[in-house]
């Protein structure tokens, strides 16, 4: 197997979103338990049946934003208003925006969630196994993880009528093996795991059984994994459910007289039914309660008369039933930059069929989901050594600072690398990284035998992997940030699942906007340390190197004979396989062995619904469930529909130069494309395309999906920026706090660099006036430093510089041995050279953004240690909200050793909100002089 050398970020840390970019998270204040936090219907009285006051209906969805998959629960008796129900992060709070799937049990007492960060869908073997899995009580909202990993699925997880729950984990590179686990909701354990040798799809737990679909038919799976058939239905199954009294409901997806549609079926008595159908995209199967089902979309051409099967008309698909079937919910998706996190959410009265919409208020977040530890404290273990960092260029490094780029920026470099001219002089020390000068395309040029790469199709890979990002997510553009490095630290699960681990040595370190792995490995010799830390921290110089890898992808399929349409590479759609082949690998020719792309991305396998539409085509939500489409239809979506940046003004690359025949749309193969003799897939018979599920599906060969070949039917690049364009100005979210702390004579700033030459966004120079330090993990210096180190970031500040990491209850009991304080404790000190005593107002400088916890506790020590130091409490953004700032902490006797500290461990906090260090000023105050909080003028 030809494996991808571009880094595909993973299931661990420090990822970026694969929808849009946003701000620093806000603080999280929790509402009264159980408060609403939004009311979604309008006019309850018209559109909910008499009695919603009394009313038991309830309504549960999920969302994912940066601090994890969110779960909100609507209640009929509260007029549908939302409120948060649980936060799903298994503990991982540095991964970027999440994504999930969740659904309620029969009885509506329990949630179940599968979820993973978004990143996660770019990496097939974390799409097969990689998914978390919670459950939460819908009452309480405890939340209880469960061991092991699972797969990220439309169909996972899935709730039968009663409280049993089915999952999914795919096995094998093909997906040729499925494990089918049991999970009983109430206790949140485990009941069985059974391997089945063969690809299942759509489980669906029932009274008497459990279901799915194997090879097109519907299967029953008996309790040793054998399968027996239940009924064949013909086109490709995408939804199963089992009734309360053992009926199974299922639709497909046939091609009819009048072109595809979406046929229903009842399964009951040893009988098969067609119940009705429906246009291909407009019709779902959802569970409610009573163990009934209903078919939801259009319903017009659906019989009645099944007492368990209700209908309710949608114009388009919900994403959720309430339990009774009052409400829909047509769409929820987290909003990514906003004064306060929200989720916008669309719902639907089927009593009256209006349709409202709204943002819902995210004030608190619920308990991460911890699993349960039944080890006494003292008895737990102590975290094994993790090694050394595995990865070329370190985190939280001054000497590897990121300059986050905009949109712009990266569409110039695209533009240019493109035509080979990304050739702009770099410096001698640019980003003060201390590299001789360079070029971009100097370190990495095109291979003499490069095809033209469209701009657009390069830019929808850079959306998908990284959102446009060279550094860590926690930077929006114009601030200095950590090198974006999918998985930095190894985090892995012991083979149980229950405990997370620093593992080095397991680092995936892709770095940047494109992820370039390969190389990128501490003993590697494919690059020289100029070429690496160009990589990691040059968003031009990342660029032209994955350009490079993107290139090769096309050339391995031109040698191996697999092409399709006329191969003009200058055409977008003419890359589908590259692209196939750049996430899942390409297989060269090794004599009569089969060969091409896998059967992973495949648009006929049914790990991906058959009723979808393009990605992005209908709906930008499509970003927040990636897993529903393979990784070739994703970047045809992005290179359709250019990814945003919410800054101001609004940032986007250039659509693409679409044929006159194409109706502004890229030209989609079908779903049945590539299948033929070569990978024994069969478009005549789409219930079973692939019935090996293995190597034998692996397609090569040639395709065509355009009906001449002509110009007008394909799209081409749009060069916005011509060879010998400047590189654009920096389009910044916020200003710089470029400007010089000014006090009277004897003013000690203490800024949080060590020198000036380390500042990367300022010019000038500021006179350092002391010294500061970080201390992390405690004991410092021991195992638990790796683990602090994971929450600390760089982001811009007093003169471009600040850290900031999270808040912690420092006695929170962890599972792998230890307390928060061990893992989690970042200490910051200021100490100023103070040579004579005397009176000193301090004032500290606080961040726009990075900086939100609502009681920082600052330590001032007159003395080294002597005497018990003074306390000031600062809400860290309460002065003026998404701007930089100085606040007081008081005027002080102080004397020669006299130090600030600032401590994250604070009680009760979950990890939630963040917690900046940057500069303190030591302002000689004679008399007078301020309090503790007051204003600064």
């Amino acid at each position: 197997m030809a494996t991808r050398t571009l880094g595909i970020a993973a299931l661990l840390l420090l990822l970026v979103p694969t929808a849009v970019a946003h701000a620093a998270p806000e603080p999280a204040r929790a509402p009264a338990p159980g408060a609403p936090q939004r009311a979604a219907l309008a006019k309850p009285d018209v559109n909910l049946p008499s009695g919603w006051r009394e009313s038991s209906d309830l309504l549960v969805t999920g969302a994912g934003d940066q601090d994890g998959f969110h779960l909100h629960v609507a209640r009929e008796k509260d007029a549908f208003a939302w409120s948060t129900l649980a936060t799903l992060n298994g503990g991982m709070r540095e991964a970027g925006t999440w994504t999930g799937s969740v659904c309620l049990t029969g009885s509506g007492r329990y949630a179940v969630a599968v979820y993973a960060p978004a990143a996660a869908t770019n990496k097939p073997a974390l799409m097969n196994a990689g998914g978390l899995a919670a459950v939460v009580d819908v009452r309480t909202g405890a939340t209880r993880r469960l061991p092991g990993r699972y797969s990220l699925a439309y169909f996972n997880p899935a709730c039968g009528p009663g409280d049993r729950v089915l999952l999914t984990r795919a096995i094998g590179v093909d997906q040729q093996k499925t494990d089918l686990i049991g999970v009983a909701a109430g206790t949140a354990t485990i009941t069985e795991t059974r391997r089945i040798d063969a690809q299942l799809t759509t489980p669906a737990a029932g009274p008497d059984g459990d279901f799915g679909i194997v090879r097109g038919a519907l299967v029953k799976v008996d309790k040793g994994g054998a399968l027996s058939t239940v009924g064949r239905p013909g086109g490709r199954p995408y939804a199963v459910r089992v009734t309360g009294g053992g009926a199974i409901d299922l639709l497909t997806v046939q091609q009819q007289a009048g072109g595809e549609r979406a046929v229903a079926y009842r399964y009951a008595d040893g009988k098969q039914r067609r119940v009705g159908d429906a246009a291909r995209t407009d019709l779902e199967l959802f569970g409610l309660s009573d163990g009934r089902n209903a078919l939801v979309g259009d319903v017009s051409g659906i019989s009645k008369g099944l007492d368990d099967l209700a209908t309710f008309y949608a114009g388009r698909n919900p994403v959720a039933v309430s339990r009774q079937g009052h409400l829909l919910a047509l769409s929820a998706a987290a909003q990514q930059r906003q004064a306060t996190p929200s989720m916008r959410v669309t719902v639907q009265a089927t009593r009256t069929g209006a349709v409202s919409s709204g943002d819902v208020t995210r004030t608190g977040l619920a308990a991460a989901d911890v699993l349960s530890n039944e080890i006494e404290p003292e008895e737990q273990p102590l975290p094994a050594d993790p090694g050394l960092p595995e990865c070329a260029i370190p985190r939280n490094s001054l000497r590897h600072q990121v300059l986050q780029p905009s949109a712009n920026q990266i569409e110039w470099a695209v533009d240019l690398a493109v035509q080979g001219r990304l050739t702009v002089q770099r410096p001698a020390n640019y980003l003060k990284t201390g590299l001789p000068a360079y070029t971009p395309q100097g370190l990495f040029p095109l291979p003499a035998n490069s095809p033209r790469v469209p701009a657009q199709l390069f830019l929808a890979i850079l959306a998908q992997e990284t959102n446009l990002y060279q550094g860590s997510w926690h930077g929006v553009p114009g601030d200095v940030v950590n090198p974006l490095v999918s998985d930095y630290y190894g985090i892995r699960a012991d083979p149980d699942g229950e405990i997370e681990k620093v593992a080095f040595a397991s680092a995936d370190c892709g770095y940047g906007v494109s992820q370039v792995t390969d190389g990128m490995r501490v003993g590697s010799t494919k690059f020289n340390n100029t070429q690496r830390v160009a990589i990691a921290t040059d968003y031009a110089a990342n660029i032209a190197a994955g350009l490079q890898i993107l290139v090769e992808k096309w050339n391995q399929l031109q040698t191996a004979g697999v092409t399709v349409n006329n191969n003009d590479p200058r055409y977008i759609e003419n890359w589908f396989l590259a692209v196939w082949g750049y996430n899942s690998g390409i297989y060269p020719r090794n004599g009569s062995n089969p060969y091409g792309v896998g059967w992973f991305n495949n648009p006929a396998n049914p790990t991906y619904p058959a009723n979808r539409q393009p990605f992005l085509r209908v709906s930008k939500d499509d970003a927040a469930v990636p897993s529903r489409w393979p990784y070739p239809e994703k970047i045809m979506g992005w290179a359709e529909v250019p990814q945003w940046q919410w800054i101001d003004p609004l940032v986007k690359y250039s659509k693409p130069l679409f044929g006159s025949d194409t109706g502004d749309k890229l030209t989609l193969p079908g779903r049945y494309q590539f299948c033929g003799p070569v990978n024994n897939c069969s478009a005549t018979q789409p219930a079973n395309p692939c019935p090996a599920v293995n190597s034998t599906c692996w397609w090569h060969g040639y395709t065509s999906w355009l009906e001449s070949n002509s110009q007008k039917e394909f799209a081409t690049e749009n060069l916005v920026y011509p060879v010998g364009s400047a590189e654009p100005p920096l389009i910044r979210t916020y200003p710089t706090a470029c400007t010089p702390f000014s006090g009277p004579p004897g003013t000690l700033v203490v800024d949080d660099l060590t020198s000036s030459a380390e500042n990367v966004l300022c010019s000038g120079s500021q006179a350092w006036g002391g010294k500061f330090t970080l201390r992390i993990g405690y004991p410092s210096g021991y195992l638990w430093t790796d683990y602090a180190a994971v929450d600390l970031h760089q982001i811009s500040g007093y003169f471009g510089h600040a850290w900031f990491t999270h808040a912690y209850d420092p006695e929170v009991t962890y599972p792998q041995g230890g307390v928060a304080k061990n893992y989690h404790q970042v200490v910051g000190t200021w100490t100023p050279n103070i040579t004579t005593a005397g009176t000193y107002e301090i004032v500290a400088h606080l961040p726009s953004h990075g900086a939100n916890i609502p009681e920082a506790t600052y330590l001032i020590d007159p003395n080294s240690g002597l005497g018990e130091p003074w306390k000031c409490k600062i809400n860290q953004q309460a002065v003026t909200e998404w701007e930089d700032h100085w606040v007081h902490l008081g005027t002080y006797p102080l004397r020669p050793g006299a130090r600030v500290q600032l401590d994250n461990m604070i009680q009760n906090a979950t990890g939630t909100v963040d917690i900046a260090y940057d500069a303190i000023a030591f302002v000689p105050k004679p008399s007078g002089g301020h309090n503790c909080r007051d204003t600064v003028s």
